[in-house]
């Protein structure tokens, strides 16, 4: 690149007199542009991270070092992410000692901002691990050193054997998923092919979607003026094929007319980063998958909850008073448009639009439909339960995935709305609402993952 640089700069200089300031700003020009292309390469840097270790809580674990075994399997997962700049612990531990500041524990947001801020991190994480009897608890929050404010906190558990070090790897999916892979589109080729600037450095991994997407409308404050949103026109998405050290090439997927995928768009790694992941909830020995996989046109698939259908449209909030469509039906995917699908089940034509959810197709759709038929599930159940989900009413009992096979999900999950959780999300809370009309609302609450009370 910088041999280049200096041909176009020889260049200049054997050009006539008369030519030679426009021929000199035409190079200055080229020469900027490569520099800056060099510059603009080596510009990608990964957040750097810094893991304190995780207090224990609770029943005494196996062993008194526990916390920081914890946060050792925590930074081996973000380092072989590829994602991220993770601090050496040890060199981390020397630092607040000399620091006189805590390596562990839930330190406030403030104090784990200035740990940030003296180790040159741009994010803490730090934590706990809570035993009692056989259910264990891993806990994260994920701090911003700039501001000292909580970017997200996360949360595993397990009532059952599963091994620690597996909900610590359950842990590295959920914080991945907070960092999704942002970057621009830099060439699109013949046919299909695309090029991205995000490469091995990255994080980029071959069979990675992302959602491709143009700055919309700008919000801003009516009075102050301040910018408070952009709004995001979702152009398409796109899968890598072939990942480099800077760059990755890929193929479309898909567009949503009138739009087409061209240089200078932006992506975005689809579903906040679970493309083509599952992670499980044990529920009282029922699993349930959520799977982020890519939805494709002409696929038949199977209601994963229960819908509801008015004059055959559907709408993410699943009011109670239309038409049922129980979970185990087969269903074909035949038309994707931005935040809405065309289905077929039964020779009958469904319009299923969620715009008002503002989530990728995907991240919504993993909560309605499913590849694994959940029929087989449903027929192990009591009579009296196969009656309530083929009635699409729910009963005191009831587990809550039996309930998500009966009435489907919930418009909001303990008072949060439920179009950007997924199905682990929403089973791990314990009060859901339900519409029934208009104005009409169903609370059902849950204690010890059965239904204790519904209340209209």
């Amino acid at each position: 690149m910088r041999f280049l640089g200096y041909i176009l700069i020889d260049t200049c200089l054997g050009v006539r007199v008369r030519r030679r300031f426009l021929w000199m700003a035409l190079c200055a020009i080229a020469v900027f542009s490569f520099m800056a292309q060099g510059q603009a390469a080596a510009e990608f840097k990964k957040t750097k991270i810094a893991v304190l270790d995780f207090a224990l809580q609770g029943e005494e674990q196996e062993t008194k070092d526990m916390g920081k075994i914890v946060a050792e399997w925590l930074i081996t997962g973000l380092v072989q992410a590829g994602r991220f700049d993770v601090i050496e612990r040890s060199l981390l531990e020397k630092i607040l000692k000399e620091q006189e500041l805590p390596m562990y524990g839930i330190v406030d947001s403030k104090g784990a901002a200035k740990t940030g801020q003296i180790v040159g991190a741009k994010v803490v994480i730090t934590g706990s691990v809570m035993k009692l009897r056989q259910f264990i608890e891993v806990s994260a929050r994920i701090i911003n050193v700039e501001d000292g404010s909580i970017i997200a906190a996360e949360k595993v558990k397990s009532d059952s054997a599963i091994r620690l070090e597996d909900l610590v790897s359950q842990m590295v999916g959920k914080i991945i998923q907070d960092f999704p892979l942002e970057g621009y589109i830099v060439a699109r080729g013949d046919g299909n092919s695309v090029t991205v600037d995000i490469g091995k450095r990255a994080g980029a991994k071959v069979g990675k979607r992302f959602m491709v997407y143009k700055e919309g409308k700008v919000i801003k404050h009516p009075k102050t003026g301040e910018v408070l949103d952009v709004e995001r026109v979702e152009i398409g998405e796109l899968e890598l094929r072939e990942v480099k050290e800077k760059t990755s090439t890929g193929v479309v997927l898909s567009e949503i007319p009138p739009y087409k995928i061209t240089y200078g768009q932006m992506v975005r790694s689809t579903a906040e980063g679970f493309a083509g992941e599952e992670s499980h909830y044990q529920s009282g020995g029922e699993t349930a998958a959520v799977s982020m996989s890519d939805f494709k046109v002409g696929t038949e698939y199977y209601l994963r909850a229960a819908l509801r259908a008015f004059k055959n449209k559907i709408t993410w909030e699943n009011a109670q008073n239309g038409a049922l469509i129980p979970a185990g039906e087969k269903i074909t995917l035949v038309e994707k448009r931005r935040n809405a699908v065309r289905f077929t089940n039964k020779g009958t034509e469904y319009i299923f639009v969620y715009h008002g959810g503002k989530t990728p197709n995907d991240y919504m759709l993993s909560k309605f439909f499913a590849k694994e038929d959940p029929s087989a599930v449903i027929a192990s159940y009591s009579n009296d339960v196969k009656t309530f989900i083929a009635n699409g009413k729910a009963a005191t009992g009831m587990t809550k995935a039996q309930v998500l096979y009966a009435m489907g999900v919930p418009l909001e999950a303990d008072k949060k709305k439920t179009f950007n959780m997924t199905i682990d999300g929403i089973l791990k809370s314990n009060l859901w609402k339900y519409k029934l009309g208009f104005m009409d609302n169903l609370y059902i609450k849950f204690l010890d993952d059965k239904v204790s009370v519904i209340k209209d």
